[in-house]
């Protein structure tokens, strides 16, 4: 046996003053009495007593000797050899997915996870180490190595389930990481074994992990001599190098029905239409029917039954208006079986036994269809479209005006004449008709015949040829000119850096963007009265693009966020929004605040990083106002927050959605249980326990006045 801390031993010196003070005669207390004729006879009757004789109280001597040598003990920390050799180092991957929150397993598998995880922990025996990882889209370690049960206890306590999605293999690979070359060490992954890595592939029968292990398994067997002198050698060194992964499933073959696609976009074509891309999965053995009810700012804008087929994906585009635009929602109701596919119990068992099944689950028998339910609603956010001034200036050409007119989003205005003052917030269409000096503001020019202070007069190109088109623009978008007829073009010389959209076989720009700080400039140098340019289906089309280019509406695609993905957030014009004595902050749809980068720091950047999302919802960019006063000192009232923009978050994984593992994770017999049994603390605490025992011998002799 050996001993942690040897001096410690030293202390069983205190030994000396709990014997000397049996051995010690105590002293009498004097008391007057009336006569000592009755004391005197008494005392000459008692024989003399040596040193020796007054122990009398043996065993309290004894007891109290015991409880000091086992403290004593105690205290240098004794350990055998074996203990040493035998110590493990262990680590618990946890997978805390959206599937993990399902109610198949009560009350929830995470919970039941988590449950198992803490028998473990209990189960550690003296001098083992074990680590906790989270197995989230990037793997983190929640407590490094440590025997401290009580750390392990909270790390555990604090773990919550999220909204992402998992990664194991790159879990796993951490946690080999962790153990390191030890003798004895394991891996122990707690999962519903519904990610992807896990899910057997029907044409090879095997998972990725199993890939991944057998790729891992040849380049450190191709890493081995294979000389007769070192192989058994190499088999040692490659034996320590394994590592045992055990996989505890927390599933039943649980069906469920979600949404795993939801995004939203303005139309194309409709100034205030917008597009709906929504796709439902029905992750059962049977069919369902259940009702999808679309909801714009909280008012139903449409429902659609379903009549899903097993393992059936639906999706569907749906057209739709708005002007305002907001907040859209989905949400699955209703859900319900076909009858075909109901099954009644089998014969011989009671109602009350086939309501069973696997760990308190009847998905199986097709009652229960949906034990997750946070995939039930999806959101997106639609743009709202903003009505735009327009002045027209123009001698009178009715195909152009009515192209602005027919636009809903545009309030139009047409003049003859170049007004004395130009209004502002407004785009000017400037059509043959301009000043000499350009308007510093939004200005479309189309058929320019005079000079500028942004362009000089080149000429007339004769039947020209459009063929180069900038088709990365967005101004371009869905614009086809080769088929139109151009009789004629102007041919100007730009003052200003110019970008061509749209030009002939030899470069000239008949379509072009002029960049300069004050406002946007477009230039369409086309003749509408020669050319059938405002016949065709393009020229609205054109105009659309660049209606929605000078009102900063290009993005007609607000996406939605996957859970535990990154975005870039544009802060050009959302930060100007921001007071001065205030704060940007991201809060989640529990309303928990995460600080972001202020303005200062994002000085030259156009965007920040803004994530993980790690819960689906609707996310919110604020402004709080800084919780420091100027002076330092803290507010003392409570900061309400100012809404700066809505980023909607869903779970969109059709993996998350189907929460039925794979029956080989299933049938897979788990291996012996990580758990100690008896005697497996250190046996300082058995000698603790033992001082206590005697400690209550000690005060039960005292009281019972027992001498021996």
């Amino acid at each position: 046996m050996n001993f942690a801390v040897p001096s410690a031993i030293l202390l069983a010196a205190l030994a000396l003053p709990i014997i000397a003070f049996y051995i010690l005669k105590v002293r009498m207390r004097r008391v007057p009495v009336s006569t000592n004729l009755f004391w005197k006879q008494i005392f000459d009757e008692r024989p003399p007593r040596s040193l020796w004789q007054h122990f009398r109280h043996l065993m309290s001597l004894l007891a109290q000797l015991l409880i000091l040598s086992s403290l004593v003990l105690a205290f240098a920390d004794p350990y055998f050899p074996w203990q040493i050799r035998q110590a493990r180092r262990l680590v618990l991957v946890i997978d805390p997915s959206a599937s993990m929150k399902s109610t198949d397993i009560s009350p929830t598998r995470f919970q039941a996870a988590i449950q198992s995880a803490g028998t473990i922990v209990d189960g550690l025996r003296f001098r083992d180490e074990l680590a906790i990882v989270v197995a989230g889209p990037t793997p983190e370690v929640a407590v490094g190595m440590t025997g401290h049960i009580p750390t392990l206890r909270r790390a555990l306590s604090k773990l919550q389930p999220t909204d992402n999605p998992t990664s194991l293999h790159e879990s796993v690979q951490l946690a080999k990481q962790l153990v390191g070359d030890h003798k004895h060490k394991q891996i122990v992954v707690l999962t519903d074994a519904c990610d992807s890595s896990l899910r057997v592939d029907p044409t090879t029968k095997t998972t990725a992990l199993d890939k991944a292990a057998s790729v891992e398994a040849a380049s450190v067997k191709s890493a081995i001599n294979v000389s007769p002198l070192e192989n058994s050698k190499a088999d040692n060194s490659s034996s320590s190098d394994v590592v045992e992964v055990q996989y505890r499933v927390f599933a039943t073959e649980a069906s469920n029905i979600g949404i795993h696609q939801f995004q939203v976009r303005r139309s194309l074509i409709d100034p205030i239409g917008y597009e709906i891309l929504v796709g439902v999965l029905n992750a059962s053995e049977t069919a369902v029917r259940c009702r999808l009810e679309l909801e714009l700012e909280e008012a139903v804008v449409d429902v659609i039954p379903l009549d899903l087929k097993p393992n059936e994906k639906w999706s569907r585009a749906i057209e739709k208006t708005s002007l305002e635009g907001g907040k859209l929602a989905a949400k699955l109701t209703k859900i319900e079986t076909s009858n075909a596919s109901s099954t009644s119990p089998t014969s011989g068992s009671s109602a009350s036994d086939s309501s069973k099944g696997n760990s308190g689950n009847d998905a199986s028998s097709g009652s229960k269809l949906n034990a997750l339910s946070m995939d039930d609603n999806a959101w997106a956010i639609l743009p709202a479209r903003k009505v735009q001034k327009v002045l027209i200036v123009t001698p009178g050409n009715l195909f152009l005006t009515k192209v602005f007119q027919a636009n809903p989003l545009v309030d139009v205005k047409t003049v003859k004449e170049l007004p004395t003052q130009w209004p502002s917030d407004t785009l000017l269409v400037l059509h043959q008709i301009h000043p000499e000096i350009i308007p510093p503001q939004n200005v479309l020019l189309v058929d320019p015949l005079a000079n500028s202070d942004l362009w000089e007069q080149g000429g007339v190109v004769d039947n020209p040829i459009i063929t180069e088109i900038d088709k990365a623009s967005p101004l371009m978008h869905h614009i086809r000119l080769d088929n139109v007829l151009v009789p004629e073009a102007k041919k100007l010389q730009f003052k200003s850096q110019a970008k061509s959209l749209a030009g002939t076989l030899d470069k000239t720009p008949v379509f072009a963007e002029l960049r300069r700080e004050a406002g946007k400039c477009l230039v369409l140098s086309v003749d509408l009265e020669k050319s059938d340019l405002a016949f065709r289906t393009v020229f609205p089309i054109m105009v659309a693009n660049a209606l929605g280019w000078f009102s900063g509406n290009v993005g007609e695609l607000r996406e939605s966020q996957s859970t535990g993905s990154f975005m870039r957030f544009p802060t050009k014009e959302k930060w100007k929004e921001i007071p001065s004595d205030s704060v940007p902050v991201l809060v989640d749809p529990n309303n928990e605040e995460f600080a972001i980068a202020s303005p200062a720091e994002t000085t030259g950047e156009p965007y920040v990083h803004l994530g993980p999302f790690q819960y689906a919802g609707i996310w919110r960019v604020a402004a709080k106002p800084n919780p420091k006063t100027d002076s330092g000192e803290k507010r003392k009232t409570k900061a309400e927050l100012m809404d700066l923009d809505e980023i909607a978050v869903n779970l969109s994984s059709a993996n998350e959605t189907d929460i039925r593992p794979s029956k080989s994770m299933l049938d897979e017999k788990e291996t012996a249980v990580l758990a100690s049994g008896w005697f497996s603390k250190p046996i300082w605490y058995y000698l603790v326990a033992l001082a206590t025992l005697l400690v209550a011998i000690e005060w039960f002799l005292y009281q019972r006045r027992i001498i021996t």
